[in-house]
């Protein structure tokens, strides 16, 4: 990227909300020919983009969201993004100032007042959350600081936080993400006393994916995180066995059906941003 980009990575700094949101991103861009564009993939873990001063067109049909500079440079946009089972690109162009919250899972259930699917249906998507929370990210300028926008949005994060009492889900979530995707349904119907009916639709309303779709995203981020962060020390094998594969192939067959290329030739392409399991595969121009 050139020298007038930025992206870094911050870590919250309340305690309280140290147990919902996992790290938080500042991508900014001060060049008016300013181009870039990037896949990112799937992640069980759910994030809200703030986007000021930008115009966002989001093409559903063919997963990509194109940013480009407003002229109205106080606009606020929120993003709700998951992304459960297809790589997704981004094309960003221009002056931008955005900003990630991830949540660590189920964690932005603590700052919604309904269900999930009465939020969204779309895996990206504009939304409006409390005016408070909107109110107090106004207070966002150009020239903050990535430290000055931190409090700010954590002071809007503390504006509209509750509680979130979906012991069962909450639980079910937990056992799949340790077992790496490979607990069956009826393991967690024990674990969690609710029938399979149940657990589908708390998943359907809570995270808008199956409790299939949900342990395959989890088997593949996983899987991917670990192969990113010991690339020097493993080969494919290794990374399939680890992350509950049945084999190498089995392995590679998931992978390319998300990514649409093999692990071998995909992997040494995809930067991390700072030590957060923020990858991304930016395009050459």
């Amino acid at each position: 990227m050139k020298k007038e980009t930025a992206l870094i990575t911050l870590k919250p700094k309340n305690e309280q909300l140290k147990k919902l949101v996992a790290y938080y991103y500042f991508h900014t861009s001060t060049d008016e020919q300013h181009a870039e564009s990037f896949y990112f993939y799937p992640n069980y873990m759910h994030a809200l983009t703030v986007y000021r001063g930008n115009d966002i067109l989001i093409n559903f049909k063919n997963k990509g969201t194109k940013i480009t500079s407003s002229n109205n440079k106080e606009k606020l946009t929120v993003l709700y993004t998951i992304n459960s089972n297809e790589k997704y690109y981004v094309e960003m162009n221009g002056v931008f100032n955005k900003i990630g919250i991830v949540f660590y899972p189920l964690g932005i259930n603590h700052f919604i007042n309904k269900p999930l699917n009465e939020i969204s249906m779309q895996q990206i998507q504009e939304v409006s959350l409390n005016p408070l929370f909107h109110e107090i990210l106004s207070e966002l300028t150009d020239n903050s600081s990535a430290e000055q926008k931190l409090e700010i949005v954590e002071n809007a994060l503390l504006s509209i936080i509750q509680p979130f009492q979906e012991n069962e889900l909450q639980k079910a979530i937990k056992e799949i993400i340790k077992s790496n995707g490979a607990i069956k349904i009826s393991e967690l119907e024990q674990i969690t006393g609710k029938n399979r009916k149940t657990l589908l639709r708390l998943f359907k309303k809570h995270t808008l994916t199956t409790i299939e779709d949900y342990k395959k995203m989890v088997m593949f981020r996983n899987s991917l995180n670990y192969a990113i962060r010991h690339k020097e020390l493993t080969n494919l094998t290794d990374v399939a066995l680890y992350n509950m594969y049945y084999d190498q192939s089995h392995f590679i067959k998931h992978f390319k059906s998300i990514t649409n290329e093999t692990p071998k030739t995909l992997l040494p392409k995809i930067k991390q941003i700072d030590n957060e399991d923020l990858y991304w595969y930016f395009l050459e121009d």
